[in-house]
């Protein structure tokens, strides 16, 4: 199964997810601040973007912790959008299959999906099947379908 990343700060929610996945077979890394996110998936990353990127190039690319991540748009401290756009402005980080599992507005999750076309969307509350169906299309979409 895959390896799970859930950026979510509802600690209830965050729980509830965790262990429908768990019991699917996924293993979860649960974060509950964007930055602690954002250190796990770009821990390369600084203040100087043409430094990093240039280091990141001439290298290969480590493999991330997570394959998916389901990503709450409505974040403490910053939003789920600034999140999304570091997540794509990164090589390392720009093909990560996204699922957005939120209750924002629909012009929110508009905004979220024209700068990330290929991510799946779930609105809360979710049923089990939903979650399990948005992983698994998440993955197959990427290629990922046989993931750890």
């Amino acid at each position: 199964m895959a390896q799970v990343g859930l950026l979510e700060d509802n600690a209830r929610i965050a729980k509830l997810c965790a262990t429908m996945l768990q019991y699917a077979g996924h293993q979860v890394i649960v974060y509950e601040h964007p930055r602690e996110c954002l250190d796990d998936l770009l821990p390369e990353a600084d203040n100087n973007a043409s430094k990093t990127y240039h280091a990141i190039t001439k290298r290969t690319l480590p493999v991330l912790p997570v394959d998916v991540l389901i990503l709450d748009l409505h974040l403490p401290d910053m939003t789920g959008i600034d999140v999304l756009q570091f997540l794509r402005a990164n090589p390392r980080t720009r093909s990560l299959p996204l699922i957005f599992c939120t209750a924002a507005t629909a012009s929110e999750v508009a905004n979220a999906l024209s700068i990330a076309p290929q991510a799946s969307f779930i609105e809360k509350p979710f049923t089990f099947q939903e979650l399990i169906s948005a992983i698994t299309s998440a993955l197959d979409m990427n290629g990922n379908g046989s993931a750890n």
